[in-house]
């Protein structure tokens, strides 16, 4: 199949066949026109505008688990095929976010910037310890229960909201579920790992916060519009720590953003996905959906 992948870098360009361009969409290309499938990644917005420019495509590939970047209802209309990586790599993010936890529980940033400016004290670097806290975790899929893992050795009390609730995985990592209420009312770290869907929609609102506790962490690796950033804005002064991997209209993002105006946030561009092992197989997973959809094969096909 005649395929072009885009917003490529050069790590995962090293695991990709076929034609390679480093951003997204030019409006002035004429060589679309014969293209069947292509490869996009998580920035790249496939809405109704966008078919025009691809008449003969019969696959789209997202190099990402979550597909809320593509108008899936105008794929169906125009029999185009959506493929999705299934799992490559939850552990990677669930280590991302355990990283932004500890950068903020344990000042790292505060103290890097102290040391720079030649000062080797502890004065106002006083951490929080994660030993017997309470960790409220949203979405106890793939990337939830990786989390979970890796936050256990901390003796926390974990806690869980799940809209499907995996009763043995509850057992085995020995974990209880509560409603989301309760959780937000009960945790001193809430965790985000849930796809971005009509439900989940700034699922983190002005409401949901305002139940939380005073000092709360908030860590989302998963996408930036759980949160209403004006809400999250407005109750900054609520929360201990904010870790963020993700936001709300992350192409729009600039040195002025408003959430940049705070001491108690961290933000990282999208990065929890990206390493080494990570690009290797999602790169092969790439390769693997287009030869699923020549064969017929519907393994992580959305559309």
């Amino acid at each position: 199949m005649y395929t072009i992948h885009f917003d490529v870098d050069e790590e995962i360009a090293k695991y990709l066949k076929g034609i390679k361009y480093p951003h997204w969409l030019n409006e002035k290309n004429k060589s679309y026109q014969n293209v069947e499938a292509i490869s996009i990644s998580h920035l790249c917005k496939f809405g109704k505008s966008t078919f025009q420019y691809f008449p003969k495509l019969k696959l789209i590939i997202t190099r990402s688990v979550g597909v809320d970047h593509i108008d899936l209802e105008e794929c169906k209309r125009h029999s185009i095929a959506v493929y999705h990586i299934l799992d490559y790599g939850a552990i990677s993010i669930a280590e991302h976010a355990l990283a932004l936890l500890l950068s903020g529980t344990r000042r790292l940033f505060d103290a890097n910037k102290k040391i720079k400016k030649g000062e080797f004290n502890f004065r106002n670097l006083l951490g929080y310890s994660l030993y017997n806290k309470t960790i409220g975790i949203i979405g106890t899929g793939r990337i939830g229960l990786e989390f979970i893992k890796l936050i256990k050795p901390f003796n926390c009390q974990i806690i869980a909201y799940d809209i499907y609730k995996n009763e043995k995985a509850a057992k085995d990592l020995d974990f209880s579920y509560v409603s989301l209420d309760e959780l937000l009312q009960k945790s001193d770290i809430i965790s985000l790992h849930i796809p971005l869907n009509n439900d989940t929609h700034h699922i983190i609102d002005n409401n949901k916060i305002q139940k939380m506790k005073n000092g709360v962490i908030l860590i989302n690796t998963s996408r930036g519009g759980l949160i209403h950033t004006k809400a999250l804005i407005d109750h900054i002064n609520k929360f201990y720590f904010i870790g963020l991997d993700v936001l709300e209209d992350e192409q729009s993002f600039n040195k002025n953003h408003p959430l940049l105006n705070y001491d108690n946030v961290l933000i990282t561009p999208h990065i929890a996905f990206y390493t080494d092992e990570t690009v290797k197989l999602i790169g092969k997973e790439t390769m693997h959906s287009i030869e699923r959809f020549t064969k017929n094969d519907k393994t992580g096909r959305v559309v």
